[in-house]
């Protein structure tokens, strides 16, 4: 009995504060890339950071961030949960070793965004592909709503100069 006592206690300490971790290690990334993300339903991004901020027919968008003042002055003051992301950010333009990207889809409201991949697609570019998770098939609707997805991305390689998002059949580009 003590010795279960023992082993539960020695994971629940090793693995305390993993939680958010679970769908970074089960996405595929190469191993020289530590990658942590964050599910937001709705538009944390203040306007001409945010999806909105582009024309009707765009559905995907992409924003990156290199300083915690950039990314804080993009954020609504309204998003604790989005401030919190950033602000455990170690940016590289800060001495930190780690940029922040957010990507955004214009969809249907029971639609959430998950990570699935992260590539090389050169010696300084990354592709980034977000699945969506909640429904099946095709999907499509007349009042579409922001779903964001955050991902604090650290490259032992160096930072990228080019990332591409894509979800679904859309891609986004963002320079780093």
């Amino acid at each position: 009995m003590k010795r279960r006592a023992v082993v539960a206690g020695l994971v629940a300490v090793a693995s305390a504060g993993c939680t958010d971790r679970l769908h970074d290690l089960a996405a595929s990334t190469p191993r020289d890339i530590a990658v942590r993300s964050r599910y937001v339903d709705g538009n944390p991004l203040v306007e001409g950071q945010s999806v909105r901020s582009l024309p009707e027919e765009l559905l995907t968008h992409a924003a990156s961030f290199r300083s915690k003042s950039a990314a804080k002055a993009a954020v609504l003051p309204d998003q604790p949960e989005t401030l919190a992301f950033v602000e455990t950010t170690s940016f590289i333009d800060d001495g930190g070793e780690s940029i922040l990207v957010a990507a955004q889809r214009l969809t249907a409201p029971e639609v959430e965004l998950r990570l699935g991949s992260i590539s090389r697609t050169g010696e300084q570019s990354l592709r980034i592909a977000v699945d969506i998770a909640g429904v099946r098939g095709e999907v499509e609707t007349d009042d579409p709503v922001v779903k964001t997805l955050l991902l604090r991305l650290t490259d032992e390689q160096g930072m990228p100069e080019r990332v591409v998002v894509s979800i679904e059949s859309d891609r986004a580009g963002v320079t780093i």
